[in-house]
């Protein structure tokens, strides 16, 4: 929803290589659509579409393939919202679970 008010593009054209498409922003002050959808969109096909899929091993190799590009994309937002704010993201544990 937020993309869509502000009007965000979801990708720009490389200014390097004009054949290539940009879908995360590595400069402060922009945010681009595909940071923000990638997860999203995972998880919504996750939970929709692959419980209809009736072969088990598909559904293994598509989950998997999945939390790779989940947790790649997490981790490439989490990167460029440091990069960008500059306030870090640290892990905290309760002492009682050291």
């Amino acid at each position: 929803m937020h993309t869509i008010i502000r009007k965000m593009p979801m990708f720009l054209q490389d200014h390097n290589d004009p054949n290539k498409l940009v879908f995360f922003y590595q400069r402060s002050g922009m945010q681009l659509g595909a940071e923000g959808f990638t997860v999203g969109l995972l998880l919504a096909f996750v939970t929709n579409v692959l419980v209809l899929v009736r072969n088990l091993t598909a559904q293994r190799l598509v989950i998997l393939l999945a939390l790779f590009v989940s947790f790649w994309a997490v981790k490439k937002v989490v990167y460029l919202d440091d990069w960008k704010t500059e306030y870090g993201i640290h892990l905290y544990l309760p002492s009682s679970w050291l």
